[in-house]
């Protein structure tokens, strides 16, 4: 470890976590708890205390719509839009309150009362639940998956969903989330949102992909609450699917277009290499 030399000055507390705090919340998915063990391992045991540790927890996990398993079993997205409080959170499944540990995601049975935050639009809400619960199902192969819809009044609808895989014994890891802001009138909606892709990949290297997309407002017609649901989440895989397209044509073109950009046309010699292997024996012979 290099020294310090005269003149040098040591990085105040202030700075170092702001630097700690950095690194937490750009944590590739699955890794926080990683990341944090890392951490905690070069820098004295007082500056991060668990309380500390656990706020930055929070802030990455509602930014991450991370997936944490309610006492109930049910399968729960962490979102500013169901917050209760700093550690507790709705369940849209069954209304109900539950406690969140942000460091361990372990969660058990609030003291809370149950909610009513659905009553007023319940019928509403628990279409548009229904419906992304299936879309769940058929599109999120994952264990660590969920979506959830909360009312955000009484026309406005916030819709999350994300899923997170990880296999880091496999040397990767990779988190899907979207959210959605629904605004209903009489038989129409419109509804806009953002589509959120981070893959990290480091078997002899260390590669991360982060992208994003801005889903323009679109208005969808309805006849019913079912029916509301269902073209909810033909827009949703509709957006979703084109975003997953436009990064398998990158990565299919990357080699043809990106890199042949980024290499010289001609060496420096202004002469192409010539890859005929009896062209090259040819030559080494006239030379002996």
């Amino acid at each position: 470890m290099a020294e310090f030399e005269e003149g040098d000055e040591e990085i105040s507390v202030e700075e170092k976590l702001q630097i700690t705090q950095h690194y937490l919340l750009s944590s590739p998915p699955g890794q926080f708890q990683e990341v944090l063990a890392d951490i905690r391992k070069i820098i004295p045991a007082d500056i991060l205390p668990d309380s500390l540790a656990g706020g930055i927890a929070r802030v990455s996990n509602l930014k991450n719509a991370k997936v944490v398993t309610a006492p109930s079993g049910k399968k729960v997205v962490l979102t500013q839009a169901g917050e209760v409080d700093a550690t507790h959170y709705l369940c849209p499944h069954t209304g109900t309150i539950f406690a969140v540990d942000h460091l361990t995601l372990t969660t058990s049975e609030a003291a809370a009362t149950p909610s009513n935050e659905f009553e007023a639009n319940e019928v509403m809400r628990g279409a548009l639940q229904n419906a992304v619960n299936s879309y769940i199902i058929s599109n999120y192969p994952c264990e660590a998956s969920a979506a959830g819809v909360f009312t955000k009044d009484s026309d406005t609808y916030s819709v999350v969903i994300a899923g997170e895989k990880t296999s880091l014994k496999n040397f990767w890891s990779g988190r899907w989330s979207s959210s959605w802001t629904v605004n209903v009138a009489d038989s129409s909606c419109t509804i806009s949102g953002d589509i959120k892709v981070h893959i990290h990949y480091f078997e002899d290297g260390n590669l991360q992909l982060q992208s994003s997309k801005s889903v323009a407002a679109a208005t969808l017609q309805f006849s019913s609450e079912a029916d509301l649901g269902q073209k909810i989440v033909k827009h949703l895989q509709t957006e979703e699917t084109a975003l997953q397209n436009a990064l398998e044509e990158m990565y299919s073109n990357m080699s043809n277009e990106t890199f042949r950009s980024m290499r010289r046309l001609m060496p420096i010699t202004r002469t192409k290499m010539e890859w005929n292997v009896n062209a090259v024996r040819m030559v080494r012979q006239v030379r002996k």
